[in-house]
Formats: structure tokens, C-alpha cells, sequence
């Protein structure tokens, strides 16, 4: 089943402005854990807002499950189904007590007490913020506030979830904390989940990569395919995922192991290699 597709789809914030987004297209079926990545400015938090429903494009359409965000009356759903994250956690919490701040999303599209009440214990639990149910927000780490926006995120049961560089202002620890939360997610909820960042590590587990330069989207493939293609690399200026680094160092040196792009790869095909010494 798809879940988004973007058609031509074009938006810039003001007449003298250049377009942020610039005629892009594309699909994503329910359930993949997809990226986007780009340099700062390429597109991509305007295309998520789009998505989402904060803002509709100039030109061309953007469905989600069906429904046409340029629709009025659908954006109601829409922004139940899709649900966003966004850099700063702190921007998002608007109570100050962690359990009363993820009740507040259900409250506000009516659903019952009674539901309200699973939903607040599924989320914490998906989150593994339950420890935190009854501490003031404001104490929590980052990487601790983060997990809490998303439960709140989560209250709403939503079918998609964007986390819109919401790592970016994470230590290795929180970024880490997150993405665990956000695959267990994807694989226990089969909920579809975009990712965009500027860490290349988190991109590796993806289905998908739509890669993103000057609001235009530049190509769209599987981690390994856009990370073997340097010149692309270059033209949208992302790095290699740190094990790709490594591999990349070691090559120089007359080690070869290809493009590892995860810790688990780059060990195992350096044990391989060795073993044959």
C-alpha cells in the first residue's frame, strides 16, 4: 500500500525567494524506513512539513493514504496519520510533567479517558520512558526529552512518523537512543518512518534514500547504491557513514575490504581477511 506520494511538488517561502522545493516526485509504501538527506537548505524539512500538512505546495500534490493535503477537510487526518518530530524537543513540550505532556495530543482529537490512558502506557512503553511517567520534562536529558516527544507523537497512533533531524542536537549516546526507539518502532507497529539528518549512520538501515541538493531531488536508492556513487556524494556534499571511513582508510593502506557501511559489516569482512593471513 503506499503511504505518501509526492508529485511535482514545487514551494518557496516568498516571491523574491528561490524555490525550496523544486519539482520534486516521489513514492513511499506503508511500512519502509526511509531518509532524506541533504545539505543544509537542499529541501528537505520543507518537503516533511508538506507532507505533514504545515504547509501546502505551490504546485503539485501530495497524498497521504489517500488523502490530498491541498484537501482543508483531510488535513485533520492527515496530521493524525503523519505524525513529526522536530529538532528541538524542548519546542515541542507543553507540559510539564512527562506523562501530562504525552496526554496531550490525544486530548485535543477527543479520544475517550479510557484511551487515553492506554495510550499514554503504550507510548511510554514503545519509548521506554515509563520511568520518567511522573518527572518534570525540563530535568530529563536531551536524548531523555527526545524519546518523550516522540511518545507524544505516538499518543496519536499515528501510521507514519517523521523525525525531522530530531538527533541533531544529541550526543552519540541520545542519538543512539532514539534510533533504537524509532527501529523498534518500525518493526513492532510496521509503522512507516522518514528520517531525515545529516548522519549518514542512521541512513544504513533504510529501504530507501532520496537524496536532496538546491530543492531538487537528485536520485533515490538503497543505502549501498548511494553510497558507492561518490559523485553524487560530492554534488549533494554528504560523507560516508563512519565504517564506510574506516574501509576507506584502510584501502589506502593496501587493505581492502570494499564498503562496510555498519560496524557489524566492517568487522566481519576484516575478520574474514585476516582469517586467511
Amino acid at each position: 500500500m503506499q503511504a505518501v506520494k509526492v508529485d511535482k511538488v514545487s514551494y518557496k517561502y516568498s516571491e523574491k525567494e528561490k524555490l525550496a522545493v523544486d519539482g520534486v516526485s516521489l513514492e513511499i509504501e506503508a511500512g519502509e524506513f526511509v531518509a532524506v538527506v541533504g545539505r543544509n537548505a537542499s529541501g528537505k524539512s520543507t518537503l516533511a512539513r508538506m507532507i505533514n500538512g504545515l504547509i501546502a505546495p505551490l504546485s503539485g500534490e501530495i497524498t497521504v493514504f489517500g488523502n490530498n493535503t491541498l484537501d482543508e477537510k483531510s488535513l485533520f487526518e492527515i496530521r493524525k496519520t503523519c505524525g513529526i518530530v522536530f529538532q528541538n524537543p524542548d519546542n515541542q513540550m507543553v507540559a510539564s510533567i512527562v506523562e501530562d505532556d504525552v496526554a496531550f495530543g490525544p486530548e485535543n482529537i477527543g479520544v475517550s479517558r479510557e484511551e487515553i490512558g492506554k495510550r499514554i502506557d503504550f507510548a511510554l512503553q514503545a519509548t521506554g520512558t515509563e520511568p520518567f511517567r511522573t518527572e518534570m520534562a525540563s530535568k530529563l536529558s536531551g536524548g531523555q526529552k527526545q524519546r518523550v516527544a516522540i511518545a507524544g507523537v505516538l499518543a496519536l497512533k499515528p501510521k507514519i512518523l517523521i523525525l525531522d533531524e530530531s538527533t541533531s542536537m544529541l550526543d552519540p549516546i541520545g542519538r543512539a537512543e532514539v534510533m533504537a526507539v524509532v527501529e523498534n518502532l518500525r518493526k513492532t507497529e510496521n509503522m512507516t518512518v522518514m528520517v531525515i539528518t545529516h548522519y549518514m549512520d542512521e541512513v544504513v538501515g533504510c529501504d530507501k534514500v532520496f537524496v536532496m541538493a538546491d530543492g531538487k531531488l537528485l536520485k533515490t536508492g538503497t543505502p549501498e547504491q548511494i553510497f558507492n556513487d561518490k559523485e553524487l556524494l560530492d554534488e549533494a556534499g554528504l560523507e560516508l557513514p563512519v565504517p564506510a571511513k574506516i574501509a576507506e582508510g584502510l584501502k589506502r593502506r593496501g587493505v581492502d575490504v570494499g564498503l562496510p557501511l555498519t560496524k557489524e559489516q566492517l568487522k566481519e569482512r576484516l575478520w574474514k581477511l585476516f582469517a586467511k593471513t
